[in-house]
Protein backbone atom coordinates (compact mmCIF):
# COMPACT_ATOMS: atom_id res chain seq x y z
CA UNK A 1 0.00 0.00 0.00
CA UNK A 2 1.04 3.39 -0.94
CA UNK A 3 1.68 6.41 1.18
CA UNK A 4 1.36 10.16 0.08
CA UNK A 5 2.18 13.49 1.89
CA UNK A 6 1.48 16.50 1.11
CA UNK A 7 3.16 20.08 1.58
CA UNK A 8 -0.25 21.25 1.99
CA UNK A 9 -1.09 18.56 5.07
CA UNK A 10 2.07 19.05 6.82
CA UNK A 11 1.59 22.92 7.51
CA UNK A 12 -1.69 22.41 8.20
CA UNK A 13 -0.97 20.38 10.70
CA UNK A 14 1.50 22.38 12.38
CA UNK A 15 -0.61 25.72 12.36
CA UNK A 16 -3.87 23.32 14.31
CA UNK A 17 -1.13 22.32 16.95
CA UNK A 18 0.95 25.49 17.02
CA UNK A 19 -1.70 27.95 16.09
CA UNK A 20 1.95 29.13 13.99
CA UNK A 21 1.28 29.81 10.33
CA UNK A 22 3.44 29.00 8.58
CA UNK A 23 5.15 29.61 4.57
CA UNK A 24 7.32 27.57 2.27
CA UNK A 25 9.39 28.67 -0.07
CA UNK A 26 11.11 27.83 -2.67
CA UNK A 27 14.43 28.89 -4.21
CA UNK A 28 15.33 27.37 -8.03
CA UNK A 29 18.08 27.37 -8.95
CA UNK A 30 18.37 27.05 -13.09
CA UNK A 31 21.70 25.57 -13.55
CA UNK A 32 23.45 26.31 -17.27
CA UNK A 33 24.67 22.31 -17.47
CA UNK A 34 27.63 23.38 -20.14
CA UNK A 35 29.26 25.38 -17.30
CA UNK A 36 27.45 24.09 -14.44
CA UNK A 37 26.86 27.92 -13.31
CA UNK A 38 23.57 29.18 -12.01
CA UNK A 39 21.67 31.73 -14.25
CA UNK A 40 19.32 33.19 -12.60
CA UNK A 41 17.27 31.76 -9.33
CA UNK A 42 13.47 32.05 -8.78
CA UNK A 43 12.32 32.87 -5.52
CA UNK A 44 8.66 32.11 -4.86
CA UNK A 45 6.29 31.35 -1.72
CA UNK A 46 3.33 29.76 -1.30
CA UNK A 47 1.07 32.83 -0.43
CA UNK A 48 -1.32 35.68 -1.50
CA UNK A 49 0.89 38.32 -0.96
CA UNK A 50 5.08 38.89 -1.71
CA UNK A 51 6.95 38.53 1.29
CA UNK A 52 10.50 39.28 2.06
CA UNK A 53 13.06 36.95 3.97
CA UNK A 54 16.25 37.25 4.85
CA UNK A 55 16.30 40.30 2.36
CA UNK A 56 14.99 38.63 -0.65
CA UNK A 57 11.80 39.34 -2.14
CA UNK A 58 9.38 35.82 -2.78
CA UNK A 59 6.84 35.95 -5.55
CA UNK A 60 3.48 34.55 -5.26
CA UNK A 61 2.57 31.20 -6.52
CA UNK A 62 0.59 28.43 -5.89
CA UNK A 63 2.60 25.06 -5.53
CA UNK A 64 2.81 21.83 -3.74
CA UNK A 65 5.68 18.70 -2.93
CA UNK A 66 4.43 15.58 -2.28
CA UNK A 67 5.64 12.65 -0.98
CA UNK A 68 4.61 9.29 -1.90
CA UNK A 69 5.82 5.86 -0.21
CA UNK A 70 5.61 2.12 -1.80
CA UNK A 71 6.84 -0.66 0.16
CA UNK A 72 10.18 -1.99 -1.21
CA UNK A 73 10.44 1.71 -3.11
CA UNK A 74 12.74 4.43 -2.85
CA UNK A 75 10.60 7.32 -1.77
CA UNK A 76 9.44 9.85 -4.21
CA UNK A 77 9.07 13.47 -4.19
CA UNK A 78 7.01 15.33 -6.65
CA UNK A 79 7.15 19.47 -6.86
CA UNK A 80 3.93 21.06 -8.86
CA UNK A 81 4.12 24.42 -9.68
CA UNK A 82 1.33 26.67 -11.34
CA UNK A 83 3.29 28.33 -13.91
CA UNK A 84 1.03 30.91 -15.74
CA UNK A 85 3.68 33.03 -17.06
CA UNK A 86 5.54 30.84 -18.59
CA UNK A 87 8.57 32.18 -17.27
CA UNK A 88 9.83 28.88 -15.84
CA UNK A 89 8.67 26.16 -18.46
CA UNK A 90 10.67 29.32 -20.97
CA UNK A 91 14.12 28.29 -18.86
CA UNK A 92 13.12 24.54 -18.43
CA UNK A 93 13.42 25.37 -22.80
CA UNK A 94 16.32 26.45 -22.64
CA UNK A 95 18.52 24.17 -19.58
CA UNK A 96 18.01 20.77 -20.63
CA UNK A 97 14.77 20.66 -19.72
CA UNK A 98 14.65 21.68 -16.16
CA UNK A 99 16.99 18.63 -15.14
CA UNK A 100 20.18 19.48 -13.03
CA UNK A 101 18.11 22.38 -11.56
CA UNK A 102 18.44 22.92 -8.08
CA UNK A 103 15.88 23.60 -5.46
CA UNK A 104 16.03 24.82 -2.11
CA UNK A 105 12.82 24.39 0.28
CA UNK A 106 11.77 26.75 3.58
CA UNK A 107 9.30 26.76 5.64
CA UNK A 108 9.34 30.11 7.20
CA UNK A 109 7.37 31.68 10.32
CA UNK A 110 5.32 34.31 8.95
CA UNK A 111 4.39 36.03 12.12
CA UNK A 112 8.73 35.82 12.33
CA UNK A 113 10.28 36.74 9.22
CA UNK A 114 13.32 38.10 10.81
CA UNK A 115 14.35 34.87 12.56
CA UNK A 116 15.96 32.11 10.75
CA UNK A 117 13.62 29.39 9.27
CA UNK A 118 11.95 26.46 10.56
CA UNK A 119 13.08 24.15 8.30
CA UNK A 120 15.81 23.91 5.21
CA UNK A 121 15.74 20.90 2.77
CA UNK A 122 18.13 20.67 -0.43
CA UNK A 123 16.54 18.76 -3.70
CA UNK A 124 17.90 18.31 -7.27
CA UNK A 125 15.91 17.85 -10.17
CA UNK A 126 15.85 14.11 -11.38
CA UNK A 127 13.16 14.57 -13.66
CA UNK A 128 10.84 17.46 -15.24
CA UNK A 129 7.87 17.69 -17.47
CA UNK A 130 5.65 20.78 -18.38
CA UNK A 131 2.20 21.02 -19.58
CA UNK A 132 0.04 23.95 -20.36
CA UNK A 133 0.57 26.23 -17.12
CA UNK A 134 1.79 23.84 -14.68
CA UNK A 135 5.79 22.57 -14.64
CA UNK A 136 6.58 19.15 -12.48
CA UNK A 137 9.99 18.41 -11.13
CA UNK A 138 10.69 14.63 -9.55
CA UNK A 139 13.28 15.94 -6.99
CA UNK A 140 16.99 13.67 -6.08
CA UNK A 141 16.45 12.70 -2.03
CA UNK A 142 18.04 15.37 0.09
CA UNK A 143 21.66 15.61 1.11
CA UNK A 144 21.75 15.62 4.87
CA UNK A 145 24.83 17.00 5.28
CA UNK A 146 23.11 20.08 4.03
CA UNK A 147 19.16 19.81 6.28
CA UNK A 148 18.90 22.49 8.47
CA UNK A 149 16.75 21.43 11.57
CA UNK A 150 17.26 22.86 14.77
CA UNK A 151 15.97 21.21 17.89
CA UNK A 152 15.40 24.30 19.64
CA UNK A 153 16.44 27.47 18.77
CA UNK A 154 16.94 30.32 21.62
CA UNK A 155 16.45 33.82 21.10
CA UNK A 156 16.97 36.75 23.08
CA UNK A 157 13.91 38.93 22.64
CA UNK A 158 11.61 36.93 20.55
CA UNK A 159 9.46 34.15 23.14
CA UNK A 160 9.48 30.79 22.12
CA UNK A 161 6.47 29.62 23.33
CA UNK A 162 3.19 29.11 22.31
CA UNK A 163 0.81 31.98 23.62
CA UNK A 164 -1.28 30.61 26.65
CA UNK A 165 0.26 26.86 26.24
CA UNK A 166 -0.26 26.19 29.99
CA UNK A 167 3.04 24.51 29.91
CA UNK A 168 4.99 26.79 28.81
CA UNK A 169 3.96 30.50 28.49
CA UNK A 170 1.24 29.72 30.91
CA UNK A 171 -0.85 33.07 30.76
CA UNK A 172 -4.35 32.85 31.88
CA UNK A 173 -5.56 36.19 31.75
CA UNK A 174 -7.86 38.06 29.03
CA UNK A 175 -5.87 39.28 26.61
CA UNK A 176 -6.30 37.40 22.99
CA UNK A 177 -2.95 37.66 21.47
CA UNK A 178 0.64 38.16 22.09
CA UNK A 179 3.60 39.89 20.04
CA UNK A 180 6.03 37.47 21.62
CA UNK A 181 8.01 40.26 22.25
CA UNK A 182 9.39 40.92 26.79
CA UNK A 183 8.61 44.72 26.18
CA UNK A 184 6.12 45.17 23.49
CA UNK A 185 3.21 46.82 23.41
CA UNK A 186 1.36 43.47 23.12
CA UNK A 187 4.26 41.18 25.00
CA UNK A 188 5.10 39.55 27.65
CA UNK A 189 5.13 42.37 30.78
CA UNK A 190 2.18 44.03 29.40
CA UNK A 191 0.68 40.85 30.21
CA UNK A 192 0.82 42.39 34.02
CA UNK A 193 0.99 39.47 37.06
CA UNK A 194 0.19 35.91 37.14
CA UNK A 195 -2.88 34.55 39.61
CA UNK A 196 -0.14 33.91 41.71
CA UNK A 197 0.78 37.71 41.80
CA UNK A 198 3.69 37.53 40.18
CA UNK A 199 5.05 38.83 36.88
CA UNK A 200 4.24 37.02 33.72
CA UNK A 201 7.77 37.73 32.46
CA UNK A 202 9.28 34.81 35.01
CA UNK A 203 7.97 33.00 32.03
CA UNK A 204 9.19 34.98 29.05
CA UNK A 205 10.47 32.25 26.60
CA UNK A 206 13.82 33.54 25.69
CA UNK A 207 16.91 34.32 26.94
CA UNK A 208 17.92 38.20 26.94
CA UNK A 209 21.19 37.08 28.13
CA UNK A 210 22.12 35.58 24.57
CA UNK A 211 25.16 38.14 23.14
CA UNK A 212 24.16 40.79 20.70
CA UNK A 213 23.86 38.39 17.54
CA UNK A 214 20.60 37.25 19.64
CA UNK A 215 20.31 33.40 18.64
CA UNK A 216 21.71 30.30 19.47
CA UNK A 217 21.34 26.66 18.78
CA UNK A 218 20.45 23.54 21.05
Amino acid sequence: MSKSLSVATILEKNRIESGVPFLPLLDIEVVDPATGSVVETLHLVRNDELIVFNGIEYVPCAFDISMKEEVNTQTSLELSINDYSQALQAQMQAYQGGVGFNVVFTIVDSSALDLPPELVEYFEVMSASASEYTASFGLGANNNLFTYFPRRRQTRDYCQWRFKDPDTCGYAGSATSCDFTLQGPNGCAAKGKRPDGRPQTIQFGAYPGINSNGIRYA
